[in-house]
C-alpha cells in the first residue's frame, strides 16, 4: 500500500513538474522544424523563380480587332437589357457592369483577344441570371425563349463547322491552323459539349414541378442558371471561332494531312490507358483531368479536328504515362514525418517544373501547348506554398506535389513533341 502510495506521489509530481517541461520540448522541436520548413520555402521563392514569357496571347490578339470586341460588348448589353426589364438586384447588375469595366480596360490596352474572352465571360455569367430568375418568374416563357435559343445555337454551330471547313479547304499557314486553328476547333469542340450539358439540365429541370418549398425552388433556379450559361457558353465559344476563322492568314496547309499522325496517338492513348479507380486525391484529381482531355481529344479525332486532337490527346497521355509517379510521390509523402522533410520532396519537383518548362521554346505554338503548365500548375503550387508561409503551418498537403508533377510532366511532353511539328511539317 505504502509503495502504491510512492507511486501516486511521483506521477503527481511528475505532472506537476516534469510534464508541462516535456511538453515545452516538443513543441519547441516543433516550431524548430516549422520555421527550418518555412525558411526553405522562402529561400527557394525567392531564389528560384520561372523565367518563361508566354508568347502566344500576343499571337492570337492580332486576329482579333475592335470591332470584334464591340460585338461581344454588344451580346452582353442585350442579355444586360433583359435582366433590367425582369428588375433583377442591383448585386446582379453591378456584377456584369464590373465584369464590362475589365472587358473595356482591355480593350482600351489594345489586348483585343484578352477582351473579346473577358466579354463573352461577361455575357455567360449575364445568361447565368437571366436564367435563375426567368425560370422562377415564368417557366412556360423561360421554355419558350430556351428552345429558341437551342435553334438559334445549333444553327451557328452548323455555320461555324461549315465555315472552317471551306477555309482549310482553301488552305492557311501551317503556324496558323496549329495555333489559331487550334482555338477555333477547341472551341467548336466545347460548345457542342457545352450543349449536350444544357439539354441534360433542362430534362431535369422539366422534371421539377412548380417548385412549392425553398429546396425546390432552389433546385429550380440553380438548374435555369445552368441551362442558360451552358447555352450562352456555345454560343460564346462559337463567335469566337467565327471570330478567330475571319482572320486567319491564308496560305498552303490543309489539315488532312495530319491524320495518320492523329491516328497514332488515339491508338497510343487507347493502347496505354489504365482505369482510374484510385481512392487517393492526387491521383483522383490527375485522373480527372486525363478523363477530360481523353474526351476533347477523341471527340477532336472523331470530327477531324486534328490541332485540337493533338493537343488533348498529348495532354492525355502525359497525365497517363505519369499515374505511378503520382501514386509514388503519395506514398512517399504521407510516409514523410517532418515538414522540412515534406517541404524538401516539393521543392525538388519544383525546381524539377522549374527546369522542364525554362527548357522549352518561348515560340507562340510551345507557349500555348504548355500554358497550363506554366500558368496554371506552376502558379498554383507557388500560391501554395505561399500559403503555408503566411498561415505557418506544420502540415502541408500534397497541393503543391500534384501541381509541381503536373507542370513537369506536360512540359516534358508538350515541347519535345512540338519542336517535331515545326520539323516535320508537311501540308
Amino acid at each position: 500500500m505504502k509503495t502504491k502510495a510512492i507511486f501516486l506521489l511521483f506521477l503527481v509530481v511528475f505532472g506537476f513538474l516534469v510534464y508541462p517541461k516535456y511538453v515545452q520540448h516538443k513543441r519547441a522541436i516543433r516550431e524548430a522544424g516549422l520555421n527550418e520548413a518555412i525558411n526553405l520555402v522562402q529561400t527557394d521563392l525567392k531564389t528560384f523563380r520561372l523565367d518563361y514569357n508566354s508568347t502566344h496571347q500576343a499571337y492570337l490578339n492580332q486576329k482579333v480587332n475592335d470591332e470584334d470586341v464591340e460585338r461581344a460588348i454588344g451580346r452582353v448589353l442585350e442579355l444586360r437589357e433583359m435582366l433590367l426589364e425582369l428588375n433583377v438586384s442591383d448585386d446582379k447588375i453591378r456584377d456584369i457592369d464590373v465584369c464590362l469595366n475589365e472587358t473595356h480596360s482591355y480593350q482600351r490596352g489594345g489586348q483585343f483577344y484578352a477582351a473579346l474572352t473577358e466579354g463573352r465571360r461577361c455575357a455567360i455569367l449575364a445568361a447565368d441570371y437571366l436564367g435563375s430568375t426567368l425560370a422562377l418568374e415564368n417557366r412556360t416563357e423561360f421554355i419558350k425563349y430556351v428552345h429558341g435559343q437551342f435553334r438559334s445555337v445549333e444553327a451557328l454551330q452548323n455555320k461555324t463547322a461549315e465555315m472552317w471547313r471551306q477555309t482549310l479547304g482553301g488552305g492557311i499557314t501551317f503556324k496558323d491552323y496549329l495555333i489559331t486553328g487550334f482555338v477555333v476547333e477547341d472551341n467548336i469542340i466545347e460548345a457542342e459539349i457545352s450543349l449536350n450539358q444544357s439539354r441534360d439540365f433542362l430534362e431535369k429541370l422539366d422534371k421539377i414541378p412548380n417548385p412549392t418549398t425553398s429546396q425546390e425552388i432552389e433546385n429550380v433556379s440553380i438548374l435555369g442558371s445552368w441551362v442558360m450559361g451552358y447555352l450562352e457558353f456555345a454560343r460564346s465559344f462559337l463567335m469566337d471561332s467565327t471570330v478567330l476563322i475571319n482572320h486567319v492568314t491564308p496560305g498552303t496547309f490543309r489539315s488532312k494531312g495530319r491524320g495518320d499522325n492523329v491516328r497514332a496517338l488515339v491508338d497510343n492513348l487507347l493502347r496505354i490507358d489504365v482505369s482510374c479507380e484510385f481512392e487517393e486525391v492526387m491521383l483522383r484529381m490527375a485522373c480527372s483531368w486525363k478523363e477530360y482531355h481523353k474526351k476533347r481529344g477523341l471527340l477532336g479525332f472523331k470530327n477531324g479536328y486534328y490541332s485540337a486532337a493533338t493537343y488533348h490527346l498529348l495532354y492525355a497521355i502525359s497525365i497517363n504515362e505519369h499515374l505511378d509517379e503520382f501514386e509514388a510521390l503519395n506514398s512517399t509523402f504521407a510516409a514523410l514525418k517532418t515538414p522540412a522533410e515534406r517541404v524538401r520532396i516539393g521543392l525538388r519537383l519544383r525546381h524539377d517544373a522549374l527546369d522542364s518548362i525554362n527548357d522549352c521554346s518561348q515560340d507562340p505554338l510551345t507557349s500555348l501547348y504548355i500554358q497550363d503548365a506554366v500558368g496554371w500548375y506552376f502558379k498554383h503550387g507557388d500560391e501554395a506554398l505561399k500559403m503555408m508561409v503566411r498561415l505557418r503551418t506544420d502540415d502541408p498537403t500534397t497541393q503543391p506535389l500534384y501541381n509541381y508533377e503536373m507542370a513537369k510532366i506536360i512540359a516534358k511532353k508538350m515541347c519535345p513533341y512540338v519542336l517535331r511539328l515545326y520539323l516535320t511539317r508537311k501540308g
